[in-house]
């Protein structure tokens, strides 16, 4: 009897232990693998939620856009800010099927979309009439239509629709993120639980259940083996902050040795092992807010190493938490780029209107005070006054231009160069400019490959570099130029932006001045960021900058306080052979005798090149516009040099005219001139083959000189 009882009690131990642990284990992954497809699928769900969201924000973007367009339109008869306006009016129709698409088993949202296209309607046929109106140069007509303030009813319309949709859509969003979490806590708390109930009862019949325990253990290595394989960090703690469950990505993330983790290792030890902190930087402070919310939080956390680390943190009611880890970086890092192409293309664009309108206005100053400079005679004090007016629009030029290096929209006339070659006239100009304090040293390098740059531009970006360094070095000290043929792999191509891989000429810039700590360093390329105080304007190392990332380059700066600043441009190998150069023409007074066809809607500047041209001995003749221009061209005038401004209103665009103008007289010479010349003559930042241009402002003298430089030109 007593033998039988045993083997009763035995064969109950064995279902008990044995057979129970591996059902709860199998039960286990059933429920994990059902439920990790329905929190795929509610994952989705939320995604789409977002997408929603999404697509309500650009539609806002796109309706303000157009309404921001067309005001700008109606306020300055210019039609450069139709832009935005057609480039709104365009997007939205996509927009509003994208969001029927996404919300279309969604009843009241395609409801609420229906009010919204209604109101867009409205909205839109309010905006265009008022820009056909102005076109219609019936611009009372329009400003009536303006103050009828239907635009502005329908706008706020417009703002409660989308503000019903995006509402009603959080609402359900949010739901749908409770109940992944709810999930998640039952994934999490089956998966604790099952592992402690087996691991205890393999424990308790380890000699009875050796095969069964034997078996339990794969079972363990294959779901460790499955956290292992997730790409986020996992670690589970009990109510006394110990270690119950982990995987491999949870110890790099926190930077704590693998091998120095195991169960029941508290919280408190496991921050010590961290290098540079404590895991989650205070874990026991998010535990306490997650509890006092009553829900999970998700929070981000910068390190002191620079990584960002993106923490779901799920209490539990018995007083544990599960966190979940995300290393952000590459996302931030990829955010913080688009944020920064984004400005760019902002800044550009604002640097664009400023520098066409501002450099016409310099033009006519520049112009009329070298013509009345001409007319003045010895009158020593009136000259000195036309000299310092002249000075303050030379300031002027040259701050629109760091502007557009900055923005990366100057016109560039990229040839191919050696450093090498250039580096001994640039080295007597940096001895002119810097005086006898400063020692320059040149380091050279024999076969330095060649690079395509822009020789004028590359030149006033080393001078910027050597006056920084000038100012660096108050007491005097030592310039150093080097050059060398440096190739840049991938691992350093991905640890830098806009940077390609390949073969790059160096051109270090190091002085022996003050230095610059690491947050003056990170910020001296920024635009208006200046150390000098009220002295600078923070644009010289700006245009650095911009010039070399529009020749394809890269930038990097070291620098340490106390010990000097190096700065390296790194400019791509050119493949193509250094072309002979024209010569252009040299002397105060280079005249001649041709007719010059000047094409400029802006009167006072037509007025003013007229005048310059005109007092450089060439015979002018004058056109408002592209049409004018076909005009004067198709008759029997005598035409030597067509010189007309990028920027022209009317049906015939600069391009057009200069390509209807080479059809009617073959040999005729082209010059254009442009204070911003967008992409009509320049693409990549560079300009077209063959195309010559003077960009405005410029004096007598530059425009003499570019004049017989196109004229003599084969």
């Amino acid at each position: 009897m007593r033998s039988s009882s045993l083997m009763r009690l035995s064969g109950l131990r064995f279902v008990l232990f044995g057979v129970l642990p591996g059902i709860l284990l199998i039960a286990a992954f059933i429920y994990l693998a059902m439920g990790s497809d329905r929190l795929e699928d509610r994952r989705v769900l939320i995604r789409q939620n977002n997408a929603v969201l999404a697509t309500a924000n650009e539609i806002q973007d796109a309706i303000q856009d157009a309404e921001r367009g067309q005001r700008g339109f109606l306020l300055t008869e210019d039609s450069q800010y139709l832009g935005p306006y057609d480039d709104g009016v365009a997007r939205i129709p996509g927009l509003i099927a994208k969001l029927q698409s996404l919300t279309a088993d969604e009843p009241e949202q395609q409801k609420r979309i229906l009010a919204l296209q209604q109101s867009l309607t409205t909205k839109l046929d309010e905006l265009g009439r008022a820009v056909e109106l102005e076109r219609a140069l019936n611009r009372q007509a329009a400003m009536d239509l303006v103050r009828t303030n239907i635009g502005e009813a329908a706008m706020t319309r417009i703002m409660a629709d989308l503000n019903a949709i995006t509402d009603a859509e959080q609402i359900v969003r949010e739901a749908r993120r409770q109940r992944i979490f709810a999930t998640e806590r039952s994934f999490t708390t089956i998966s604790v639980a099952g592992g402690i109930v087996a691991m205890l009862a393999i424990a308790w019949s380890a000699f009875a259940l050796y095969r069964s325990y034997r078996r339990s253990q794969a079972t363990q290595a294959a779901l460790q083996a499955t956290l292992d394989s997730v790409r986020e960090g996992v670690s589970a703690f009990d109510a006394g902050h110990r270690l119950i469950a982990w995987n491999q990505t949870f110890a790099t993330i926190a930077g704590v040795p693998a091998e120095s983790l195991a169960p029941g290792r508290a919280l408190a030890d496991i921050a010590e092992l961290q290098a540079g902190g404590t895991v989650d930087g205070d874990i026991q402070t998010l535990d306490r807010r997650a509890r006092l919310a009553g829900k999970p939080l998700l929070v981000e956390h910068a390190r002191p190493d620079g990584t960002i680390v993106e923490l779901f943190h799920n209490p539990s009611v018995d007083g544990g938490f599960v966190t979940t880890y995300s290393d952000v970086t590459e996302r931030h890092r990829a955010e913080a780029l688009q944020r920064q192409a984004q400005k760019m293309e902002s800044l550009g664009q604002m640097t664009g209107g400023i520098a066409h309108d501002f450099n016409n206005l310099l033009t006519v100053i520049v112009g009329n005070l070298e013509l009345l400079k001409g007319r003045i005679g010895d009158d020593q004090r009136a000259l000195r006054h036309v000299d310092m007016a002249l000075m303050g629009a030379d300031r002027g030029a040259k701050l629109t231009h760091q502007l557009l290096a900055f923005a990366r929209r100057q016109p560039l006339e990229p040839r191919a160069a050696n450093l090498a070659q250039l580096l001994p006239d640039l080295t007597d100009m940096l001895r002119r400019t810097l005086g006898e304090l400063i020692e320059i040293e040149t380091v050279g390098l024999p076969g330095l490959w060649n690079v395509a740059i822009d020789p004028h531009q590359f030149e006033t970006a080393v001078l910027n570099l050597a006056i920084n360094a000038r100012d660096a070095m108050p007491e005097g000290g030592k310039l150093t130029l080097e050059l060398a043929n440096v190739r840049l792999d991938e691992a350093y191509a991905a640890l830098h932006d806009e940077v390609q891989a390949g073969q790059y000429v160096v051109f270090g810039v190091t002085d022996t001045g003050t230095g610059m700590g690491p947050d003056v360093a990170a910020r001296a390329f920024d635009p208006f960021f200046s150390t000098k105080g009220d002295g600078g304007t923070g644009l010289g190392l700006s245009m650095v900058y911009g010039f070399v990332k529009q020749s394809g380059g890269h930038v990097k700066i070291y620098s340490e306080p106390g010990h000097g600043t190096t700065v390296k441009l790194y400019l791509p190998r050119s493949v193509e052979g250094i072309a002979a150069t024209y010569d252009r023409p040299s002397g105060e007074d280079i005249t001649g005798t041709e007719t010059i066809l000047v094409v400029e809607d802006e009167e006072p500047v037509r007025a003013t090149v007229a005048a310059l041209v005109g007092g450089l001995g060439y015979r002018v003749l004058e056109a408002a516009d592209g049409v004018s221009a076909l005009t004067i061209l198709e008759s029997e005038e005598r035409i030597d040099l067509l010189f007309t401004d990028v920027i022209m209103p009317g049906p015939v665009s600069s391009r057009v005219l200069a390509d209807k103008a080479k059809e009617l007289r073959p040999s005729l010479k082209i010059l254009f001139t442009s204070g911003y010349t967008e992409n009509t003559i320049v693409h990549n930042g560079r300009l077209d083959p063959g195309v010559q241009l003077i960009s405005k402002p410029y004096g007598r003298d530059q425009l003499a000189q570019k004049l017989r430089s196109v004229l003599e030109r084969d």
